[in-house]
């Protein structure tokens, strides 16, 4: 296992690197945070990403991407946490984009990812149902045969971007132990949205679907196939998070490093402080954790090897090890850590978004409990 980058994976990581450090300034985020619209979107932001095609790096060469894969998104989301950028890259690149490429139509393909490419389309999915933020196994929701098409009833929770989003994934049930994924169009008739604001001020919403009428042309992948689906789509946005979060991570430590080495006491720098270098050192080590094990997770699923013990692994680190990072760049700061005009704030913010989405600490280290009883 080789994590070096190749040249052309380098130039990602520093495209992005540049292009976000650039525009998602601390006072560019805050003036989106209380943009009285209430968005959470840098959409000037967002039009240059598309610009150096970025956004369609990780899909197929015939809708106009790059062809690049699930690691090369992450090296791109990892710079998305590193500028605690308010972009809906996560959910629709990992929750929309890639399972659409995966197991959409062919027409399906042709409708939504050249609009993607272009910065021009949100797309997301709905994949809680409350519980633990993890996919259940079967969807309370449910698809009921209505002529040649079905009807969809029920709710999903923390959907992230749907106040964005031309179209959102909705696993349903279909049948006894099955379940069925449609693209279905947030505005429809029967679809109410509830509004909340997650503790980084991303809106998060609950959709109430109230027998939504969807057709044929709206199942990705196969009727009845809808548990293949959701399981693929959690698990790339679980790596995903992690990418995230590595980026969060290394955020609050260089900007941690930066204020301990200008800070002084006693004619020195706190940094040269034996207890403030070692909760910094303790820090750094778990923030390579968390992108260790990311990256990891992230190389295996790209290269279809089976990855549910490292994804399960990697999020584990990125809620526990990341809580403990942002902590310490809190404390270290002093009082200056908790000005919300001073930008550390943020990766604390957003360290706990990311920690609880698609399933905590616990969850992940039942499912890795499980897998490892099971032989």
């Amino acid at each position: 296992m080789d994590f070096t980058l190749s040249d052309e994976q380098a130039a990602v990581r520093d495209l992005a690197a540049q292009i976000l450090s650039e525009r998602s300034t601390p006072e560019r985020v805050r003036e989106v945070e209380t943009d009285p619209g209430g968005d959470w979107f840098d959409r000037e932001l967002w039009a240059e990403l598309a610009k150096a095609d970025l956004l369609g790096l990780c899909l197929p060469e015939v809708h106009g991407g790059g062809g690049f894969g699930l690691f090369e998104l992450a090296l791109i989301l990892e710079q998305v946490g590193r500028n605690v950028a308010p972009i809906p890259a996560y959910a629709t690149l990992a929750l929309g984009a890639l399972p659409l490429a995966e197991f959409g139509t062919t027409e399906q393909q042709a409708q939504w990812l050249p609009g993607v490419i272009a910065g021009d389309v949100v797309l997301t999915a709905a994949l809680s149902e409350g519980g633990d933020g993890l996919p259940p196994e079967v969807p309370a929701t449910e698809a009921v045969v209505d002529g040649a098409g079905w009807r969809i009833s029920g709710a999903k929770s923390l959907v992230p971007s749907a106040h964005l989003a031309q179209r959102v994934l909705v696993p349903a049930r279909t049948g006894d132990g099955t379940s069925t994924v449609f693209l279905v169009d947030p505005t429809a008739a029967g679809v109410s949205a509830e509004r909340n604001v997650s503790v980084n001020l991303e809106p998060l919403t609950t959709l109430t679907f109230d027998g939504v009428a969807v057709t044929a042309a709206d199942v990705v992948g196969e009727v009845d196939g809808g548990a293949a689906v959701t399981a693929w789509t959690a698990d790339r946005g679980i790596a995903a998070l992690c990418a995230i979060q590595a980026g969060v991570c290394e955020a609050a430590l260089r900007t941690t490093a930066t204020y301990t080495s200008d800070r002084k006491q006693f004619g020195s720098p706190i940094a040269t402080f034996q207890a403030v270098a070692h909760r910094a050192a303790d820090a750094y080590i778990d923030t390579e954790a968390i992108r260790l094990t990311a990256h990891q997770a992230a190389w295996r699923l790209d290269s279809g090897m089976p990855a549910a013990e490292e994804l399960a692994i990697a999020k584990s680190w990125a809620a526990d090890g990341a809580h403990r990072v942002t902590h310490a760049a809190q404390h270290l700061h002093g009082g200056i850590g908790v000005d919300i005009d001073y930008p550390v704030h943020r990766t604390f913010r957003w360290a706990r978004h990311v920690e609880l989405t698609l399933g905590g600490s616990t969850a992940h280290l039942r499912r890795l409990g499980a897998l490892l009883a099971a032989g």
